[in-house]
């Protein structure tokens, strides 16, 4: 190996992540290619003038309900390879990996392999599903795009009834496709949107529940979301997203991603809402943190878990 090029391995997790992780996750993380370069001060200095410019940039288009449009022509995309090609290739969301930078413990770094940030994303997954999701009989993706995380999380757990829920019917076709297509009578997709609640989908007993970068394209309308939550018998529920809260503003590129979530009006405000829950008694915050894993222009891979009372 080129003796510029590291690689992140198990400790590197563990440190971001702040806690062991099983052999099972250690052995996914053997599995995928996360080799990386360091930057130059120069390659440093391009991404950040890259996303000075691109918060600058009048036509970056910023999340809400008018992207209903948007999201069913990508998942529609991904809809039309699915029958031509490998099916989970072509389950991976086209929004991954657009550059070989990523960001890692609050720094850029230049990657190797094709799919750095989706295998973080990945790892981050493989080490919250089985440590919440192994003995839990019903999980719901809201969210749920191509169902890539669904599929992920049927070989952690195997036995549970899997549901994505999107509102894009691309979204719908290609899961629900996906599942006939391998005879798997255990994942099924309907669907739901954030801005106006079906509150006739109702959940299993001590379901979980999960939304992996989703609500970020909600802003600052989550709060019917979290209401119709608060009525479903839920062991646990799951936000991997970007919150603004958990990032250091005194850093160059926390501040740099905070910024890009108010520009594109990303998830606004949501962890002081659920705090604002919790003190009313109406829900248990179990966990936040940050990953410290995130792509060129954020840090978006926060946590937070949270269970109804």
């Amino acid at each position: 190996m080129n003796k510029n090029i590291k690689k992140l391995n198990s400790t590197d997790f563990e440190r971001v992540f702040g806690e062991k992780l099983s052999d099972y996750v250690k052995g996914k993380i053997k599995e995928y290619d996360f080799s990386y370069y360091e930057l130059s001060d120069e390659e440093k200095d391009f991404c950040i003038l890259s996303t000075v410019k691109t918060l600058l940039d009048p036509n970056l288009v910023s999340a809400g309900k008018k992207r209903i449009d948007d999201w069913n022509k990508g998942w529609g995309e991904n809809l039309k390879e699915f029958d031509s090609s490998n099916m989970i290739e072509s389950t991976i969301p086209k929004y991954f990996d657009k550059y070989n930078i990523v960001r890692f413990e609050q720094r850029f770094i230049k990657t190797c392999s094709e799919h750095f940030e989706y295998y973080s994303l990945k790892i981050i997954l493989d080490w919250i599903f089985e440590k919440y999701f192994m003995d839990i009989k019903s999980i719901y993706e809201f969210g749920c795009g191509t169902g890539h995380n669904l599929i992920q999380l049927s070989n952690i757990n195997p036995n549970a009834n899997l549901c994505g829920l999107d509102w894009a019917r691309s979204s719908v076709e290609l899961i629900n496709n996906y599942a006939k297509k391998h005879d798997n009578k255990r994942l099924t997709s309907k669907k739901f949107d954030f801005f106006s609640p079906d509150y006739s989908i109702e959940l299993g007993l001590n379901s979980g529940v999960y939304t992996i970068a989703a609500l970020e394209q909600i802003g600052e309308n989550y709060k019917e979301y979290i209401t119709y939550l608060l009525k479903q018998d839920i062991e646990y529920c799951i936000h991997v997203e970007p919150i603004g809260e958990l990032l250091d503003d005194g850093n160059l590129l926390d501040w740099l991603s905070i910024q890009y979530f108010k520009k594109r009006k990303y998830l606004k405000g949501f962890y002081k809402y659920l705090l604002q829950l919790e003190n009313e008694g109406l829900l248990d915050i179990i966990n936040v943190q940050r990953t410290y894993i995130g792509s060129l222009y954020i840090d978006g891979y926060s946590l937070i878990i949270w269970k109804p009372k």
